[in-house]
């Protein structure tokens, strides 16, 4: 079906439409995704991802559920508009970053795969956003690429059998019960890369503090992506800093870590991406709390995230949208963060 006549059929702009299949727009109005559903012919699994990749909540039932890690369903109602200490990972929790992620799609939409770089400072919402390319860059850039999340946070991640085990498996290398980087390193070489590969490395810190990831192992994975992924092969790292710096202060310096030529610095949210934030409470908060949430949190994602949670409790528990009394807790808790 042509951009011009699901346009017609669904009642909006056909440029509408061409912006957010080019990316331009990375998350769209969601009536509009979901307009254009009974048209598009999806199977559940498929409008399940369109919806998520859009960040829309579900207003119909799918056959496939988005599921949590026990296997039950999370229906819409039982997520928290706002998230306190862990990631963000369900697509329809994460908010703001619209730069960010349209720089990342138009980078890998494109041949060879761009290594990136994406750094911050602690709580700035590193790893929510690496989630969230985890889920969404099959719809954004292409159906056909798969995506491996590497979180050195794992005690196995930071052991160079069990990493390189779990990147096989994403690869649909031959399986094996032990794998050293000469071996892993033939086995690419023989068999190639299936489909356009994007791995995604949380927390480089952590990884680089392993000692079982030394230098060669670095060194090796740089080896692998020149020689013979063909250009199907792009990384993206997270950290404080800049990847090579960092390497360097570990004692670790190795060309790998020096091809990140795109670098995305998560800074500070917007007043338009708190703003969006706040307006997810179910119940309105007042304009004078709108505005001492503004000012305390500062942009910063995790204070913001926190403060919305604590005004929305407090609503909930009965409180008047006029009560400022909660203003003195909050304000221990800014203390403790």
């Amino acid at each position: 079906m042509s951009n011009s006549e699901l346009a017609r059929r669904v009642g909006f702009h056909r440029h509408t439409l061409i912006r957010w299949r080019r990316g331009e727009i990375v998350r769209p109005d969601c009536d509009k995704i979901r307009a254009c559903l009974p048209h598009l012919q999806l199977g559940a699994e498929e409008a399940n991802a369109l919806l998520m990749a859009a960040g829309c909540a579900y207003r119909q039932r799918l056959e496939t559920s988005l599921s949590n890690a026990d296997g039950s369903e999370v229906p819409d109602e039982a997520l928290s508009p706002f998230v306190v200490g862990p990631p963000i990972t369900d697509p329809r929790q994460f908010c703001g970053r619209e730069a960010a992620l349209q720089r990342i799609f138009k980078l890998w939409r494109r041949f060879p795969l761009q290594n990136i770089a994406v750094t911050g400072t602690r709580r700035s919402g590193k790893s929510s956003l690496l989630h969230y390319l985890k889920n969404t860059v099959r719809l954004q850039v292409s159906p056909h690429h798969q995506v491996v999340l590497v979180d050195f946070k794992e005690a196995r991640m930071r052991q160079q059998n069990s990493l390189l085990l779990h990147l096989m498996e994403a690869l649909s290398l031959p399986r094996i019960s032990e794998c050293s980087l000469v071996v892993f390193e033939e086995l690419i070489s023989h068999h190639g890369l299936q489909k356009p590969t994007l791995i995604l490395m949380d927390d480089i810190e952590y990884g680089l503090d392993s000692p079982d990831l030394d230098q060669e192992f670095w060194w090796g994975l740089r080896s692998i992506q020149h020689n013979y992924a063909q250009g199907k092969l792009g990384f993206l790292l997270t950290s404080r800093q800049s990847p090579a710096k960092l390497a360097l202060e570990k004692g670790k310096p190795s060309p790998f870590f020096n091809v990140f030529g795109y670098q995305v610095v998560l800074e500070k949210f917007t007043e338009e991406e708190a703003l969006s934030l706040i307006k997810r409470s179910p119940i309105p908060f007042a304009p004078a709390d709108v505005a001492w949430i503004l000012h305390h949190s500062n942009g910063e994602p995790a204070i913001l995230q926190h403060l919305c949670e604590m005004r929305m409790q407090t609503l909930e528990e009965g409180a008047d949208s006029d009560d400022v009394s909660w203003y003195e807790r909050a304000e221990e808790l800014l203390a403790t963060l």
